[in-house]
């Protein structure tokens, strides 16, 4: 139940933890836990309440503005004997606070307040100044009047300090100390012993025990439904399971891990336990299919891994087969109470959405997706079928033109059309798509990466990956397609940031790994990138677009021989040719041997379609800079998927000024230094 009252709100940040993160993560967690238990005990200790956690900053509540600025000071004394840099905001305001979150101006100002100062420091708003200025032992100074982001009346801002330190209290167990103590000799001695003692407790009781996977309680994996049915529909199981996954994970405040991740688990025989101290993940859904056919049921569980197994909650499920997308949402709006977890207003008016639907068009849509898996031309094929046919049963589902334009889309990416067919198709469908349900999340990043793949409209592109995100946060495939705009735009510190997301929330999907391998590579981590794709080969050593970019990841390491057996085992030159290139390598060296592979594929081109920019890269590899750009031309052209990239190409020094180059960035607006 929400409820309205005057707070004082602070909101505090680490300076530069977000870069810190980026070059050295194991200090940064460091410095961040040092400076949670330093909050969590002077938050207490003022009568404040801390809200949430947010990264390196803390937003928390107070009954009253002394109570905020001397827990504020405190708080800033003991980060600074730390070195720990925080800036902290606090304003006082009419706020919602519901269960853990806290809404309204208050929070609004105190965020943006805080962000105006660059060093260590406490600001405060007007608001509190009035209630603080008579207090002994404080400094405040003017800023000046501010006018805010998103607050429509400026706001009067005042710095903070406080060169009395014997008011504060800011001596506290953060793993170190603070500052010297004035004990003696025999007190020192009783403590050594102390703390001799626990450390032999703790190492003996401890030992044998797990340690939390991470301390982010609100990560959630959905495990693998099991098939409790007569009915042998497994892909009508693990489609559920899939959208089940979607649905969970548009709630923002969970981190929801994803769907080949999640799949990997299918029939383990890891605990829970274990599962939880690979992956960093405290909460678990288990789904188990008690019937399928004209009604599905479904029975939930949702359980717990830390310190030990257990069951949080269950509930059963029964509805029309045709109601099956309002199933998901039941259980979500259940689950979400059972976990503590806050839904934004946003979230439930999504989740009020009820939508019947067709049983032959859903079964035909899951069966697509099963065929979409597979890419090959056969499967993808089978899948337009399927979705076509679904189309003609039910034309006002957004997402079966959604998944038209995903198999599409995979056509063009492995060669099976050409691109003025290939984006006329995605385009018509996605238009479509988009049309029928704007919140369609993953219409949204399909139309981000046609705007960058083939529009070359960077700012689209942009804006259309920030709302499939805020509509579907914990999309592990928007987010590496994001970390590829970023790329292609020399973006390279964002890049890396949400490439790391992508991975984290899908850790073991090998098409996220290997799209992670060529942020990596472009960051010049040339071995991290070399080590991803040699786990997605162990695991699948024919994987096509893995093979594809070891060859281009081997060559910029200085691996000739592993860069040549990796484009003989992808490339479609047959066995004779890939025989006689080897021997070609063996003995007159990689120049030559990549000659004859150009010469093939050159061939291979004129009976079937072939990326030019394949082709460009080749000729670049052996210093052939007017085919190069030929074939760079030809693929600007017919706007192949893949040009956008050609940005990173301004490290081949034969190239990267020549007038042809200088003018394909010109005219795809892409960054020219």
């Amino acid at each position: 139940m929400s409820k309205r009252r005057l707070a004082a709100i602070m909101f505090t940040d680490i300076i530069g933890y977000d870069s810190l993160l980026k070059v050295n993560e194991k200090k940064a967690f460091e410095i961040r836990k040092k400076n949670q238990r330093i909050h969590r005990r002077l938050i207490k200790k003022f009568n404040g309440r801390c809200l949430k956690e947010m990264g390196g900053g803390i937003l928390s509540s107070f009954h009253s503005n002394i109570d905020a600025v001397m827990c504020a000071l405190s708080i800033q004394k003991a980060t600074e004997e730390l070195y720990i840099p925080l800036r902290i905001g606090i304003h006082q305001g009419d706020v919602i606070f519901e269960k853990k979150d806290v809404l309204g101006d208050g929070v609004n100002i105190a965020s943006r307040i805080h962000s105006l100062i660059d060093a260590h420091g406490i600001v405060i708003s007007d608001t509190v100044y009035k209630d603080i200025k008579n207090k002994e032992g404080l400094e405040i100074e003017s800023l000046g009047t501010q006018a805010l982001k998103g607050v429509e009346t400026p706001v009067g801002i005042y710095s903070v300090t406080c060169p009395d330190e014997s008011i504060l209290d800011f001596t506290i167990d953060t793993g170190e100390l603070v500052r010297p103590l004035g004990f003696g000799r025999s007190t020192i001695v009783t403590g050594i012993l102390i703390i001799a003692l626990l450390a032999f407790a703790l190492y003996y009781f401890l030992s044998n025990t797990i340690n939390p996977p991470s301390e982010q309680d609100q990560s959630v994996l959905v495990l693998p439904f099991d098939n409790y049915t007569s009915d042998t529909l497994d892909y009508f199981v693990e489609g559920m399971h899939d959208v089940l996954i979607g649905n969970v994970g548009k709630i923002s405040a969970l981190r929801v891990f994803g769907q080949t991740t999640a799949n990997t688990f299918k029939d383990t025989k890891k605990s829970l336990t274990e599962i939880a101290e690979e992956l960093g993940v405290n909460t678990f859904i288990e789904g188990s299919v008690l019937c399928l056919g004209d009604s599905v049921c479904l029975q939930v569980k949702v359980m717990g891994a830390y310190p030990q197994e257990k069951q949080l909650w269950v509930q059963e499920f029964k509805v029309e087969k045709s109601q099956i997308l309002n199933l998901y949402n039941m259980v979500i709006k259940e689950v979400s109470k059972e976990i503590n977890v806050l839904l934004t207003p946003e979230d439930e008016r999504r989740l009020a959405v009820a939508r019947t639907v067709d049983t032959e068009v859903y079964d035909l849509y899951l069966k697509s997706y099963m065929y979409l898996d597979q890419l090959d031309k056969n499967a993808l094929d089978k899948a337009l079928e399927f979705l076509t046919y679904a189309i003609e049963k039910d034309p006002d589902w957004a997402p079966l033109y959604s998944g038209l334009a995903n198999v599409w889309t995979a056509i063009g990416q492995m060669g099976h059309e050409s691109p003025e067919v290939v984006m006329a198709n995605v385009y018509e469908n996605l238009n479509k798509a988009l049309e029928l349900d704007p919140d369609h999340a993953e219409s949204h990043w399909a139309n981000a990466a046609i705007a960058f793949n083939i529009e070359w409209n960077w700012e689209k592109a942009e804006k259309e990956f920030l709302i499939a995100l805020d509509l579907y946060p914990n999309d592990a495939v928007a987010r590496i397609h994001y970390a590829h705009l970023f790329l292609i735009q020399e973006r390279i510190d964002e890049a890396l940031d949400q490439g790391k997301l992508a991975i984290d929330l899908d850790p073991l999907n090998s098409h996220i790994q290997v799209a992670y391998s060529v942020v990596l590579r472009r960051a010049g981590q040339l071995q991290l990138a070399y080590d991803f794709l040699e786990n997605v080969l162990k695991t699948n050593p024919d994987d096509f677009f893995a093979l594809r970019n070891m060859e281009i990841t081997a060559l910029y390491m200085g691996d000739t021989l592993r860069s040549i057996e990796a484009g003989l085992q992808w490339l479609p030159l047959g066995d004779e040719n890939k025989t006689t290139i080897k021997q070609i390598y063996e003995e007159k060296g990689f120049t030559t041997a990549e000659n004859e592979i150009i010469n093939a594929l050159e061939e291979y081109s004129k009976e079937s379609y072939w990326r030019p920019l394949d082709l460009a890269m080749r000729y670049s590899w052996v210093n052939n800079v007017e085919r190069t750009l030929d074939w760079l031309e030809k693929g600007y052209e017919i706007r192949e998927q893949q040009m956008s990239y050609i940005s990173g190409w301004k490290r081949i020094e034969s190239i990267r000024n020549h007038p042809r180059y200088i003018a394909l960035l010109k005219k795809m607006n892409l960054p020219l230094d």
